[in-house]
């Protein structure tokens, strides 16, 4: 569906963006399009679909009850940037990372404000989708170890799906979006270099799974989910890398930082933090009667 649909979608944000003046700054590649295309399409037929899917009603998902939804987004948000705050200066120690102020005030506010509205809006929307709807569903059917491993590697391959061909973006013609489907999976074939990235998506994925788990609802992973990207997006306005190849501690292969063993720990220890926070909070599935009094 995204493959025949977003062409038309691209071109016509192309000429409505070349219609309104001052609006240059929002046009946004096809890669970019076909890629929110993809995920507003999913979650939309999803939920379209969601009796055929055994999915439920739409309060099932995990955005009820929100008694503390609130507390939990900003739990989350704040553990999520502590974590990359400590990692950033980890970086610094080690030389790696060189804190400092890149742009104008202007100009930091404004990256700031763009990336909490695109860290709010992918955190809702890929937490309703892999972890209310897959993770769930997963859980219910295949049970707990197999939910954790297939919606976690899941969300995790999902990253690399990437145009192996970046000439073909440079038209925009009905089959464009065929072409660009065709040629996404490129990166899996060299698996030496995808592996460390994979399992830190992986890890950030389980942890994830693990947040919902515990508490019941999305809130708290969609809090961590958000803390993530926005400080990921934000983090060069504070200071920039001394080089590319940040190293197998920090990354060496894409993605950046994700790839990195420290990071690796890092997440784990923020499970470890979830696991702490949510200790007296009702689970996603309780463990039966005569198992919880045992």
């Amino acid at each position: 569906m995204t493959a025949l649909l977003s062409p038309w979608a691209a071109m016509t944000w192309e000429q409505i963006t070349g219609m309104v003046p001052g609006w240059e700054r929002y046009r946004y590649s096809f890669g970019k399009i076909f890629n929110r295309f993809f995920m507003i399409s999913g979650i939309v037929l999803f939920f379209f679909f969601r009796r055929f899917l055994k999915l439920g009603p739409m309060d099932r998902l995990g955005l009820t009850p929100r008694a503390l939804a609130w507390p939990d987004l900003g739990r989350g948000f704040g553990l999520a940037v502590a974590s990359m705050a400590s990692l950033a200066l980890m970086m610094s120690w080690l030389d790696v990372f060189e804190p400092f102020f890149r742009l104008s005030l202007a100009d930091s506010l404004e990256r700031c404000v763009s990336a909490i509205l695109a860290a709010a809006t992918v955190g809702v929307m890929e937490e309703i989708l892999f972890r209310g709807v897959i993770f769930k569903g997963l859980f219910e059917e295949l049970g707990r170890a197999r939910a954790y491993l297939f919606a976690a590697l899941f969300y995790s391959a999902v990253h690399f799906v990437k145009p192996g061909d970046a000439a073909a973006l440079g038209q925009l013609d009905a089959w464009i979006g065929i072409r660009y489907l065709a040629g996404s999976f490129h990166p899996f074939t060299d698996l030496t270099t995808l592996f460390p990235g994979l399992l830190g998506l992986y890890l950030i994925g389980a942890v994830l799974c693990y947040a919902f788990e515990r508490t019941g609802t999305l809130y708290l992973s969609i809090g961590l989910h958000a803390g993530w990207i926005f400080s990921l997006k934000t983090l060069r306005v504070f200071g920039d890398f001394r080089r590319n190849d940040l190293g197998w501690l920090f990354g060496s292969t894409d993605p950046k930082i994700v790839s990195g063993v420290v990071t690796w720990i890092g997440i784990l220890l923020v499970g470890v933090a979830v696991s702490r926070v949510t200790r007296r909070r009702a689970r996603l599935f309780p463990d039966p009667p005569a198992r919880a009094a045992a």
